[in-house]
């Protein structure tokens, strides 16, 4: 019977393609797909074991979607709830961020006014049972999926936490979990306003603008404002639409899509009048900005309304619709690309050219130049490239141990427990004596690492070898391999303000949540500053929009 069944489905599947197809490659189409209704017949009546004919059948369309963009994808009945998050920002649960930690599932973070919050669970607490039932050897995934549910639903969970002697039960109503797409906003200057956008989902650019509007309210000398887009992987097209209308009149040319069938090819024009065309802008980008962010920048770019600050985008152009399918599944295709105002396509990666597999990158001499309003040059194919770019700061390599061994977040959870207040995160910062107690903390904690130098020593003694260098000049590689070996002891001292600064940002999280998280890296934040520096002189920020 399950034969059958499984012959049919095939036989429905292949007669629907073959019935709504009506070109050339008909043949190739029903060819393939009786090879496969074929092999997949053989392997479930051969194979030595039972075969899970969905699994099986997922396998198949995922790696045959993967082999096309990393954006055309399959999405199962059981995914939908997450499709619908990424589209609304909106999912039922309790509202609060998990991690793994030693087989551990760990609050990692609650969200402000949410039911983890308001229940009492802290960053720290252990998770031991989720409606009586262990989630012992059960990963985050599985986890998150247990803890999300209808809203008004109740949940019980059994914690252990470090901040009480007991384990205790805990039962919680879950709710319509909205995230907060601008947990900041504020003024970084006398003159100078500040928005965060962390995501292009429903209604956010509605919600940017009444943000923005009370921001001027608030403080009607306000010049300047910045747009703070970094980290943000886009979202809803529109929403990039109608927020870059909040800047321009209405009748402009925002992006234009085009793809292989008609109904792909469209042009999305601003709809209403501007709220503030004279305001001087900067809009913050990282590698991590993309689609809709990306979009929003480079009109902005293009239109020479306002300046670009930080490192390149991701450079996805790239257009998905969903469609339905059978059974409450969809599929996520790649229809088409984007095309901002001065003609430019921002994708970066050409997936129809792949090297040993691998999707490649356009090359520089493939890239053409454009112009924005003023004629100043910009490029397609490469992302969004800020007209002021700053290198980020990165990480040294003891640091990123002391994050991923857990130190920081587990240091922040004791002192936490020992301190009931702290002060305002534009204030806070941990002592010279916190830090000390760090110190005494990692005695006996494992958190090994090799700086760049030692990595760079390491090539360089393999390339010795091989180029049979080695022999004649060991004594003089070991002995600069010593000198460049790290010491525990000195790179705490030596990284102390950087160190230091991490676990202050990590504790501020725990009495302010996200929004004192930004509200402490501000302080520091370069991009803000030169942001700061140009927006608060017309001279200058004129003259990078007018020089070509």
């Amino acid at each position: 019977m399950k034969k059958a069944l499984i012959k049919l489905s095939i036989l429905l599947l292949f007669v629907g393609i073959i019935t709504t197809s009506s070109t050339k490659s008909d043949f190739e189409i029903s060819k393939n797909l009786d090879i496969f209704a074929s092999l997949y017949k053989e392997l479930n009546q051969h194979y030595v074991d039972d075969l899970q004919p969905g699994e099986l059948m997922k396998t198949a369309i995922d790696e045959m979607l993967k082999s096309l963009d990393p954006y055309t994808v399959f999405i199962p009945e059981s995914d939908i709830e997450d499709l619908r998050f990424m589209t609304t920002g909106q999912y039922g649960g309790i509202g609060a961020l998990i991690q793994q930690q030693d087989k551990k599932i760990l609050i990692s973070e609650p969200y402000e006014g949410f039911p983890a919050e308001q229940s009492g669970l802290r960053a720290g607490d252990e998770i031991l049972e989720i409606n009586g039932k262990s989630i012992k050897g059960k990963t985050v995934s599985e986890v998150s999926d247990i803890l999300k549910g209808a809203p008004s639903s109740t949940v019980e969970l059994l914690i252990k936490s470090p901040y009480k002697e007991k384990e205790q039960k805990i039962s919680i109503q879950r709710k319509e979990i909205k995230i907060n797409e601008i947990p900041y906003s504020g003024m970084v200057d006398s003159k100078i306003g500040y928005i965060k956008l962390l995501s292009f989902t429903m209604n956010s650019s509605s919600k940017f603008k009444k943000t923005f509007e009370d921001l001027q309210k608030e403080n009607p000398d306000m010049e300047g404002l910045i747009i703070d887009l970094r980290s943000n992987p886009g979202g809803l097209l529109n929403e990039a639409v109608n927020l870059v209308n909040i800047f321009v009149d209405k009748g402009i040319t925002v992006v234009q899509t085009k793809g292989r069938l008609k109904d792909s090819n469209k042009t999305y024009k601003t709809l209403n009048n501007a709220f503030d065309k004279k305001i001087r802008l900067a809009v913050l980008i990282d590698g991590s900005s993309a689609s809709a962010s990306e979009i929003s920048a480079g009109f902005i770019q293009d239109l020479d309304r306002g300046i670009i600050i930080g490192q390149k985008s991701y450079g996805k152009g790239l257009v998905q619709n969903v469609f339905p399918l059978n059974y409450n599944s969809s599929v996520k295709i790649t229809v088409g690309k984007y095309y901002i105002p001065s003609g430019r396509c921002i994708q970066s990666i050409d997936y129809s050219k792949k090297i040993n597999g691998k999707a490649v990158q356009y090359s520089d001499s493939s890239k053409q130049k454009f112009s924005t309003k003023n004629g100043r040059p910009v490029f397609d194919a490469g992302g969004i490239l800020p007209d002021i770019s700053i290198q980020p700061d990165s990480l040294s390599e003891i640091a990123v141990s002391l994050i991923l061994k857990n130190h920081i977040f587990n240091f922040a959870t004791e002192y936490v427990s020992k301190h009931e207040t702290i002060a305002t995160p534009d204030k806070f910062g941990i002592s010279k004596s916190d830090y000390n107690d760090f110190i005494n903390y990692l005695e006996g904690r494992e958190y090994d690492y090799k700086t760049k130098s030692e990595k760079k020593m390491e090539e360089l003694i393999e390339a010795m070898k091989e180029d049979k260098y080695y022999p004649s000049a060991t004594n003089e590689v070991e002995n600069l391999k010593a000198k460049v070996s790290h010491n525990k002891q000195r790179d705490l001292e030596l990284f102390e303000k950087e160190i230091s600064e991490i676990i202050s940002n990590e504790i501020v999280s725990r009495y302010y949540y996200q929004k004192g998280r930004i509200i402490y890296n501000l302080q520091n934040d370069k991009e803000v500053s030169k942001a700061i520096e140009i927006l608060s002189n017309p001279t200058e920020y004129n003259r990078i929009l007018t020089t070509k």
